[in-house]
């Protein structure tokens, strides 16, 4: 699974802008939504003014803040020499062509078309891509509303709710409170397959309810069956729990949101594991499991340090 965070996504924007100096953009429109975010960097990099389809397409005046002036004055839309068109992603190219077909003939020939990621090499609906990035792939900024749910499991404390606090979870009254009163955190749009919980069996009617207010579908809910709290402590398997389930079913895609819980849930299972808690992806790969450990980077600048720490050799004579 390939997945690109939003700072993945400003860093591959801020390399590839030599693709579009000196093509004399003068206006940036966005596809909406999620080619707004890059069409607003691009044209932040570019300083020239930005608009969404539906403003091109009503020939508005672009306007920006009073901190900065762009490079140019448009009086309206339509005024712009070359006209940037953007989205964030292409793979079957009907986003783009719809969004060709609602403008005038006169404003396609001023049109360069562009993503930033494309899952072909050779994309025909766009004159410019930064970036190949191929299928099966989730961006941080619709992992919540992508059709991967429906064949993901999910935990729910710290993935679509907060956390419990220690003084929650250590005392029942206060855990009831919260199991029917957490706030949410993510809130998918998509039913995901099993949300898979190291909540114990006997607050599955709270779990429930919680979900249900919240609109949150699924088709399996798995809980801990043990007698409470105090057991589910010293037992401690939350991630063992939750690698059996994933790793006997014929799901692609897991939610958790503790490092060492999603890094130990990749390498039981050899499939890919999200983590909403540091935002990355834990491959299943061995080697893969090994560059994602806290440790590994910990011993890797220690390295670092002591091959700093050393005399040049160019230096002894």
């Amino acid at each position: 699974m390939n997945f690109i965070s939003y700072a993945d996504l400003s860093e591959d924007i801020r390399k590839n802008m030599h693709k579009l100096h000196g093509r004399e953009i003068d206006l940036v429109v966005g596809i909406p939504r999620s080619g707004m975010i890059p069409a607003y960097m691009i044209a932040l990099y570019l300083n020239v003014n930005c608009l969404d389809l539906a403003s091109l397409c009503r020939n508005e005046k672009p306007v920006n803040g009073r901190t900065r002036k762009t490079s140019n004055n448009l009086a309206h839309a339509w005024d712009a020499k070359k006209i940037l068109l953007v989205d964030d992603s292409i793979m079957s190219g009907i986003s783009m062509r719809s969004a060709v077909k609602q403008l005038p003939d006169e404003l396609v020939e001023k049109l360069i078309k562009m993503a930033v990621y494309s899952a072909s090499t050779t994309p025909r609906e766009v004159d410019i891509y930064f970036e190949h990035v191929a299928c099966p792939r989730v961006f941080e900024w619709n992992i919540y509303h992508h059709d991967v749910l429906a064949g993901s499991c999910s935990d729910i404390d710290g993935t679509l709710c907060v956390n419990p606090t220690k003084g929650q979870s250590e005392d029942d009254g206060k855990y009831m409170h919260f199991l029917t009163n957490a706030k949410p955190l993510n809130l998918p749009s998509r039913k995901i397959h099993s949300l898979i919980s190291s909540r114990l069996e006997k607050y599955r009617k709270e779990t429930e309810t919680w979900l249900k207010e919240h609109n949150i579908k699924y088709e399996h809910l798995i809980m801990l069956d043990l007698p409470s709290n105090r057991h589910r402590e010293s037992h401690k398997i939350y991630a063992n729990h939750k690698a059996e389930h994933y790793n006997k079913s014929k799901l692609d895609f897991f939610f958790e949101s503790e490092p060492d819980q999603a890094l130990a849930i990749a390498k039981a299972t050899s499939k890919p594991v999200y983590c909403s808690g540091n935002n990355r992806v834990y491959q299943s790969s061995a080697l893969e499991s090994i560059y994602t450990a806290p440790s590994f980077w910990v011993l890797r600048n220690i390295c670092k340090k002591l091959k700093q720490s050393l005399p040049d050799p160019a230096r002894r004579h």
